[in-house]
């Protein structure tokens, strides 16, 4: 039990710690975030119309393949910018090489190592997300009250879409920053000295 409760401890340092690199290295968290946002607000924003393009492409015979695929492209298009969220785990992962070994010299365990590398890449993601998904929400807002879109936008579009948008950017970078953290965090102490970074 006190040692689960250590372990617990050990993994909130990691995240405190985490929380203060992301702080100090917030700059270079821009560009994924800005790509995460675009994504999520054409999420939001596809899904918040979706019913209007049923609609239209019920006219044209093929509603549910056009619905389904302009969903798809949305999603896509997420996904790229959770990739960006990727790159810039492995980007900071390389430039933070000498710290990595630092921590590991000094015995702190790969689990608060791999916690305070992962929160970057989440805080781009859910910092992008919200964003994205805000800026379609008032953007459909704006679109349904001024009557600019003709068969309208729904709210519980945009509220759907802002989950989706915010869960998938979330468990995408994760997803995707865990294997280059882990095998970083899982480097001996020396090699990482001796790599520098």
């Amino acid at each position: 039990m006190a040692v689960d409760i250590e372990k617990g401890l050990m993994v909130r340092k990691g995240l405190a710690y985490g929380w203060l690199a992301a702080r100090r290295r917030a700059g270079e968290m821009v560009l994924p975030a800005v790509t995460t946002a675009t994504g999520a607000f054409l999420v939001v924003i596809v899904l918040g119309m979706s019913e209007g393009i049923r609609s239209q492409s019920a006219a044209l015979g093929h509603a549910d393949e056009i619905g389904r695929a302009v969903v798809l492209i949305a999603v896509t298009v997420l996904l790229v910018g959770v990739a960006e969220v990727a790159v810039a785990t492995t980007r900071t992962v390389a430039h933070r090489t000498r710290e990595l070994g630092v921590l590991g010299a000094n015995g702190v365990p790969r689990k608060p190592v791999v916690a305070a590398l992962l929160v970057e890449p989440v805080i781009s993601a859910v910092v992008g997300a919200i964003a994205g998904a805000l800026l379609a929400v008032l953007t459909g807002v704006v679109l349904g009250m001024t009557g600019l879109v003709a068969t309208g936008v729904s709210y519980g579009g945009l509220a759907i879409g802002t989950a989706i948008a915010i869960v998938v950017s979330i468990v995408a970078a994760l997803a995707t920053s865990i294997v280059p953290t882990w095998k970083a965090a899982s480097r001996p102490p020396i090699r990482s000295l001796a790599a520098g970074g």
